[in-house]
């Protein structure tokens, strides 16, 4: 049966009914089809029906049924329920609340106390030519840095056991090799807080609040002290024990360490050991506050290897072996956190301010050249007529420590492939500073055909203006290389009527790029009639003697 507003309908619909039943084929639209009285339907044809539901109530099995009773989700393992449940809901939205406040919180404290909250080593209030901290002797960054617990209450003293050093350079040349292999093995820095040369020189390692690295068991109560050199055979000096001395009375001040300081030398410590050698601890009675409790326990001469394996693995402790452990493992669950908010929170550095052993000149020796063999010289042209810049088409540095280093890496690829020094007389660094490459009066490498009879001026960096980041010429580093040009004309290796050119000048080649190039072109002394392009020394003294 259908209703009247079925009209347009009735040719997709067709019905045959009998006398006892009705036959309905319907469309996939679904119309309803209720039977007279008394009929009851034998047979229904569907076609194109995709939900059917036969009874007394037709509901699209499509269609989504939702049960108001309960709705259930899930949030932080919590179950949130309907309506009807309203009380269970706030508790557990307040719940999940408590718990982001929670880990807000402990976020919150690890950030400000952790990374925002770093602390530079103390800085002691020592102003002699005899004490040098870090930054004097050219310390690298450490890794890493954990704090003592002061005051202290021991002061440790050891030896170094590597070759003796009683020169400045020769020293910090020292330290840094001692720096690199404390670094290898691990130590995040170099070992002990303090150590002194041979002449007393006190040099700043770890500094003076800094967990040290030295002895298992003594190193977080402790400062240790090392003095540089093997003492089992090297001499020791009284001036090594006077400057150690007024070390320990200026940390007593910064409190540091207590007033009632103990001072031990290793071997007491850590028996049937040398450090720190027999000709130290001769004298260890200058130090007013030794105690020589076991010194009979100090050996003269080193350990079997088999024994010296033996008392390291007895010197480690099994709490040490369960707390590096547990470290380690609290250490996986928050490295994504710690290296993310190490990466984004920038600590002041302690090596940003620039410090160089003289203001402007800076000789072989302070920038840790090493030995080369610079026996040809220049005296045979002497006055010398030329001056030849180029560039090093290098890194650029902006601070001392930086240009030395960039030195000491051009030097050891000279020496390496091509067997002779760094090719330049003089290199003039970002930073405005000369730096002393063959010196004075030495034929350089730097130009073909023309050494033997000029002098070769390199400034670090590429100065090709038509590359995206070139180097820059500043007012600094021209006012600085005219007062180098002016000392060599005092020292008589450049004529007072000298030129200056650039190496393109002479020969085919790019050096010392556009931007360097143009500004030796301002210089009062430059060659603009390029009056020695194709000649020989030989050629160039004949035309001034004419």
């Amino acid at each position: 049966m259908w209703s009247e507003s079925d009209g347009e309908r009735e040719n997709e619909i067709m019905s045959t009914s009998t006398s006892n039943s009705e036959v309905v084929r319907m469309d996939e639209r679904g119309i309803a089809c209720v039977p007279g009285p008394g009929q009851q339907p034998t047979s229904l044809q569907f076609i194109k029906s995709k939900g059917i539901h036969v009874g007394d109530q037709f509901v699209s099995v499509t269609q989504t049924v939702h049960n108001n009773e309960v709705v259930k989700g899930r949030l932080l393992g919590l179950e949130l329920v309907s309506a009807k449940s309203t009380r269970k809901l706030r508790c557990s939205i307040a719940v999940f609340v408590c718990w982001v406040l929670v880990v807000a919180s402990g976020l919150a404290f690890f950030i400000f106390h952790y990374v925002l909250a770093k602390k530079l080593p103390l800085d002691l209030d020592i102003h002699e030519p005899w004490y040098l901290r870090r930054g004097d002797w050219q310390a690298m960054l450490p890794y890493s840095r954990k704090f003592l617990n002061l005051p202290v209450k021991n002061v440790l003293i050891g030896h170094s056991a590597t070759e003796y050093c009683d020169e400045k350079y020769a020293c910090i040349r020292l330290m840094l090799a001692i720096q690199n292999d404390h670094l290898r093995r691990g130590w995040d820095d170099i070992g002990p807080n303090f150590l002194v040369s041979g002449n007393g020189i006190v040099f700043e390692g770890r500094g003076a609040d800094v967990f040290p690295v030295m002895m298992v068991d003594w190193n977080r109560r402790s400062i240790m002290i090392m003095f540089l050199g093997d003492y089992r055979y090297d001499a020791s000096t009284i001036a090594q024990f006077e400057h150690v001395s007024v070390l320990l009375e200026e940390l007593v001040k910064k409190q540091v360490l207590t007033p009632d300081y103990t001072v031990w030398a290793s071997c007491q410590l850590s028996p049937h050991t040398i450090s720190p050698g027999i000709k130290v601890l001769e004298r260890m009675k200058l130090f007013e506050h030794w105690k020589q409790t076991n010194v009979s326990l100090c050996l003269k001469s080193y350990l079997p290897f088999h024994r010296y394996i033996w008392k390291v693995l007895k010197n480690t402790s099994r709490t040490e072996r369960v707390t590096c452990a547990a470290a380690f493992a609290a250490l996986l669950t928050c490295v994504t956190l710690i290296a993310y908010f190490t990466a984004v929170a920038k600590a002041p550095s302690e090596d940003s301010i620039d410090i160089a052993p003289h203001e402007w000149n800076i000789t072989r020796d302070m920038w840790l050249a090493a030995d080369a063999n610079n026996s040809l010289k220049t005296t045979d042209f002497e006055p010398l007529r030329l001056v030849i810049v180029q560039h090093t088409v290098s890194s650029v540095c902006h601070r001392f420590i930086i240009c030395a280093a960039e030195l000491r890496t051009l030097q050891g690829y000279f020496l390496k492939n091509l067997k002779h020094d760094i090719p330049y007389n003089f290199i003039i660094g970002n930073d405005g500073r000369v730096y002393e490459g063959r010196g004075w009066s030495v034929i350089g490498a730097h130009t073909l055909g023309y050494n033997s009879c000029s002098m070769g001026l390199g400034f670090i960096g590429d100065y090709r203006e038509e590359l995206p980041a070139h180097a820059e010429v500043t007012p600094l580093m021209m006012e600085r290389t005219q007062m180098l040009l002016k000392d060599g004309v005092a020292r008589g290796v450049l004529h007072r009527d000298f030129k200056i050119v650039g190496a393109k000048d002479l020969r085919h080649s790019d050096s010392p790029g556009s931007n360097l190039y143009n500004a030796i072109r301002q210089l009062p002394y430059y060659d603009h009639e390029n009056i020695f392009h194709g000649k020989n020394c030989e050629q160039i003294r004949a035309m001034f003697q004419d």
